[in-house]
């Protein structure tokens, strides 16, 4: 599941495919992932603060990633794990009985490259996008970068020059941004490398090594949740 799917999972009946829940604990996980993906969106400080505050939930957990993360939360108390606002959200993923699939702050991803590598490699590979320029959709290219990849020199196959911004919006010039040109003009295009090697094919590596690399938490969460439990019944015995 990724962070920004819709409520509807949550709220409609099991027959309709919806985990039909309505407690406050699954609007409150909703609201969460949201908030961190709204964080985590533009190449600013917020995003900056959100990385240094999932850099600190990995390292705190002894976690690998978010996958990781999620298995370690689901044995925090409530007070544990709202010390952290990744933690936390992992912990009510827990809760409701659902796991995130998020490889965020991956610098592979179009989404979570700085503004510098994304515009160096767009010139590198002369990668046309599509952008609407006077009324009409024509193909340009990155050929110059300003302001530390805030603004972008681009060119159409006709010699038309003019300047966008990377990301963010752009109310004056009503030009899209790159990272939104991008994604409309190839939608599938979701990493670097899939400008710089067309011809990868991703999951191969993994697959020849025959294993799949995961965090001590994942590992071992057969063990700790069946230890959890026996220590439930001796409780409810006592």
């Amino acid at each position: 599941m990724s962070p920004n799917t819709s409520t509807a999972l949550f709220t409609f009946p099991k027959d309709r495919g919806g985990l039909q829940i309505k407690l406050p604990r699954a609007i409150l996980c909703s609201a969460t992932w949201g908030h961190l993906t709204r964080c985590y969106q533009f190449d600013d400080g917020t995003r900056q603060l959100a990385e240094i505050t999932y850099t600190d939930a990995l390292e705190k957990h002894g976690c690998l990633n978010m996958e990781d993360l999620q298995f370690e939360a689901e044995f925090l108390t409530w007070d544990q794990a709202s010390q952290n606002s990744f933690t936390f959200a992992c912990h009510l993923t827990s809760t409701v009985g659902i796991r995130v699939s998020w490889d965020l702050f991956n610098p592979d991803w179009i989404a979570s490259a700085a503004n510098t590598d994304l515009v160096q490699v767009m010139m590198d590979t002369q990668h046309l996008i599509r952008i609407q320029l006077n009324n009409e959709q024509k193909l340009g290219t990155v050929v110059g970068i300003r302001e530390e990849g805030k603004l972008v020199n681009m060119q159409t196959e006709h010699g038309e020059t003019f300047l966008i911004k990377t990301e963010g919006q752009d109310s004056i010039s009503g030009y899209p941004t790159l990272r939104e040109a991008i994604q409309r003009t190839c939608p599938t295009l979701v990493r670097l490398s899939q400008l710089t090697e067309p011809n990868r094919v991703y999951g191969l590596e993994e697959k020849r090594q025959g294993k799949r690399k995961i965090g001590w938490s994942q590992a071992i969460h057969p063990l700790r949740a069946r230890l959890q439990e026996l220590k439930s019944h001796l409780l409810s015995e006592k």
